[in-house]
């Protein structure tokens, strides 16, 4: 990493811990609240064109998923909320899903660690940027089994442009983790289908794994591989022990690389 691992945000470096994660902790539930809003949006809204898909997210107000009875903005604060009319929607009572609350509060939980973490530098903020997106991929994917490109794209453009710097890595170490990130899973699948004639994951979780290259190095795709490969073989177990799946039952890859990627995040790329 370069110096802008120390201080480079000196500006808030008269601002102590716990107000500092105490800031931090509220930006992550104001992000998480608009993570939960895109992440449910940006899915159903795929077979729009880029206008009009920038327009539903950016303009439409939230409103229940049951009965579409707009919510007033006292109705959207970031857990309380929820808390506040016990999980059901305050017009038709039918009961709004957890995913919300669990959304923010895993957001502010990271948002505040990374800056405990990293402290107020722009390390920091290039994880938040990074954590963000991840966030947003690692819950589309687990509900549709699915890895948008115009998530997973720009991640990746984000972990070469910030890399030109030696953030992470070498720019050089970014480019062929990209490279490999994207080869190495690409080759595994059409291994796969080659003889099994299946189809054992998509594409997006090729570009996701260049993207998490891209940000890491060439260093950091064998260890990120492996801690997901054991994550979600240990997952299926334990599904299949407590009779929650079965061998069949497909699994969503992408938060399980998203996890080799914050264990790279905040251990580095060679701690196996």
């Amino acid at each position: 990493m370069t110096n802008l691992s120390v201080d480079t945000l000196g500006y808030f470096s008269h601002i102590s811990i716990p107000q500092l994660l105490f800031f931090s902790g509220l930006l992550g539930l104001i992000i998480g609240s608009f993570i939960s809003m895109l992440s449910w949006r940006l899915p159903r809204i795929l077979l729009l064109d880029e206008e009009s898909t920038l327009k539903s997210i950016s303009v439409g107000g939230s409103k229940c998923p049951h009965c579409s009875t707009r919510l007033p903005w006292y109705r959207l604060i970031p857990v309380l909320s929820w808390l506040a009319s016990r999980g059901t929607c305050h017009h038709c009572k039918v009961k709004i899903s957890p995913r919300y609350p669990i959304i923010e509060l895993t957001t502010a939980i990271t948002t505040a660690y990374i800056v405990w973490y990293f402290g107020p530098t722009f390390i920091a903020l290039a994880a938040l940027v990074f954590s963000w997106i991840l966030i947003t991929i690692c819950v589309i994917d687990f509900e549709h089994h699915l890895i948008l490109d115009n998530l997973s794209l720009p991640l990746l453009w984000l972990g070469l442009i910030i890399n030109t710097q030696s953030v992470f890595t070498s720019p050089t170490e970014a480019i062929w983790g990209a490279v490999l990130g994207y080869a190495l899973l690409w080759m595994v699948f059409h291994s796969f289908k080659f003889f099994t004639g299946k189809e054992g994951m998509g594409y997006g979780d090729f570009k996701l794994l260049a993207a998490l290259g891209a940000w890491f190095g060439i260093a950091a795709i064998a260890q990120i591989i492996l801690i997901a490969a054991l994550a979600s073989i240990a997952l299926g177990m334990v599904g299949i022990a407590l009779k929650q799946r079965n061998m069949d039952t497909p699994m969503a890859f992408g938060p399980f690389l998203a996890l080799g990627g914050w264990v790279t995040l905040f251990l580095g790329p060679t701690i196996l």
